[in-house]
C-alpha cells in the first residue's frame, strides 16, 4: 500500500501562519484535505481548538478552504460569491450585507462587487476567493497553493499582503506550497514533507540554517555536501576527514563518536574566495578548483567550481572530483568581476558556517 500521509503528528499553534512545504506527491495536499474534512484518516484523530473533529463533515468544522483554482461561481457576482457561505449558514440579510462589505473593504475590492469572475484578473479572483473564505470567520483557514496562478511580481506583493492580513485577523492560516521562497517569506513555522512524512518542523531560519538531514538540506535552497568521517572531537569542534582529501573542521552541536560517517553541509553564500597562492586543497575548510560554470542573476552570481580530490592525512579518497557552488554578491559592475570561466579559484568557510549531518 501507498501511505499518502504516514504517521504524521503535528501541532499547529493558534494564530500562526503555518506552511506545509514539499515537492509534488509528498502528501501535503492530502494532509490539508484531512484538516478540511474532505478526506478521512484511516487512523489517528484531528483536533481543532481542543475539539475532536475527525468524524465531522466539512460544513460542520470551524474551517474554510481556499482552493488553488479559487473555485468561484462563474454565474455569480463578486459580492454574491463572498456572501455564498453566509447564505448557506442562514445569516440574516442585514448582517450578511455588513459582513460582505467588511470583507470587500478588507481585501480592497469594493469597486469590483458587481463584476463576474470572468471580468477579473488573476490577482482580483484570488482576493475574491480569500474574501469568501474569511467571511465565515473560521478558526482555521486552509490555503492550497494560494499564489500559484499569479505572476512573479504579483505573487511577491501578495505574500506580504497575506502575512499582514493574517496578523490583523489573528486567524490560523495553514498553507500548502512547493515554493520554498513563498514558504520562507510568509510562515512563522514550516513543516517540510517528503513521501508522506514530516522531515522537520521549525522556523524558516532554523529550517534553512540547521536542516536535520541530507534530504532536507538538498531540498531547501542550494547546498554543498562533503562526505567524510569524524577524526577527532575538541570541545564543540569536530575534525572531519573528507572524501575530497582536505581536513574540515566544523562546530558540532551534539556528541559524535570518532569514526562516525557524516556530511558537512555548507550553503554556497557561506563560501568565500581564498588566497590562490596557497597550495590547492590544503588547510582546514579550504578547497581549490577551476570555474566551470557561471550563472549571472543580477544581484548575485553563482560559480560552479570543479574540485579534484587529493590524498590527504585521514582522507579516504572516496571521490575523484565534485562540483562546489559559491555565491557572490555583485557589488561591482558585471564587466569588473574578477572571476571568469576556466579560472583557478580557492574557497574557504568558517567552522560555524555550516552543519554536520548524520542522516
Amino acid at each position: 500500500p501507498v501511505y499518502a500521509v504516514d504517521d504524521v503528528s503535528l501541532a499547529i499553534y493558534r494564530g500562526e501562519f503555518f506552511s506545509l512545504l514539499g515537492s509534488s506527491g509528498c502528501g501535503k495536499s492530502t494532509l490539508l484535505r484531512l484538516l478540511a474534512g474532505l478526506e478521512r484518516p484511516t487512523q489517528g484523530r484531528i483536533f481543532i481548538d481542543g475539539a475532536d473533529v475527525t468524524d465531522l463533515p466539512p460544513y460542520a468544522r470551524p474551517v474554510n478552504m481556499m482552493f488553488q483554482s479559487y473555485a468561484l461561481f462563474p454565474h455569480m457576482s463578486v459580492e454574491q460569491n463572498v456572501a455564498f457561505g453566509l447564505k448557506q449558514d442562514r445569516m440574516p440579510r442585514k448582517q450578511r450585507r455588513e459582513r460582505v462589505d467588511e470583507m470587500l473593504a478588507l481585501l480592497q475590492i469594493s469597486e469590483l462587487r458587481r463584476r463576474k469572475p470572468d471580468q477579473l484578473s488573476g490577482g482580483q479572483r484570488q482576493r475574491v476567493a480569500l474574501a469568501r473564505s474569511l467571511a465565515r470567520q473560521p478558526k482555521l483557514l486552509l490555503l492550497d497553493e494560494p499564489l500559484g496562478a499569479l505572476d512573479k511580481r504579483l505573487r511577491e506583493n501578495t505574500q506580504f499582503e497575506l502575512v499582514n492580513l493574517q496578523e490583523r485577523l489573528g486567524i490560523t492560516f495553514v498553507t500548502v506550497t512547493h515554493d520554498q521562497e513563498e514558504a520562507m517569506t510568509m510562515s512563522s513555522r514550516i513543516g517540510v514533507m517528503d513521501a508522506g512524512r514530516i522531515l522537520q518542523v521549525d522556523t524558516p531560519t532554523a529550517i534553512y540554517e540547521y536542516p536535520n538531514c541530507r534530504a532536507l538540506a538538498r531540498f531547501i535552497g542550494s547546498v554543498n555536501l562533503f562526505d567524510g568521517k569524524v577524526l577527532a572531537i575538541d570541545g564543540d569542534l569536530a575534525r572531519i576527514a573528507s572524501s575530497l582529501g582536505p581536513v574540515m573542521e566544523m562546530r558540532c552541536l551534539y556528541p559524535l563518536a570518532v569514526g562516525t560517517s557524516v556530511s558537512v553541509a555548507v550553503r554556497p553564500e557561506k563560501m568565500r574566495p581564498s588566497d590562490t597562492t596557497v597550495p590547492a586543497n590544503t588547510g582546514v575548510n579550504r578547497l581549490a578548483g577551476i570555474v566551470e560554470d557561471i550563472a549571472y542573476l543580477g544581484g548575485v552570481s553563482i560559480y560552479r567550481v570543479r574540485v579534484e580530490a587529493v590524498n590527504a592525512a585521514g582522507g579516504d579518497g572516496g571521490a575523484s572530483s565534485q562540483i562546489v557552488e559559491m555565491t557572490m554578491t555583485n557589488v561591482q559592475p558585471r564587466t569588473e568581476q574578477h572571476l571568469t570561466w576556466g579560472q583557478h579559484v580557492a574557497m574557504e568557510w568558517s567552522p560555524t558556517s555550516g552543519v554536520l549531518l548524520t542522516e
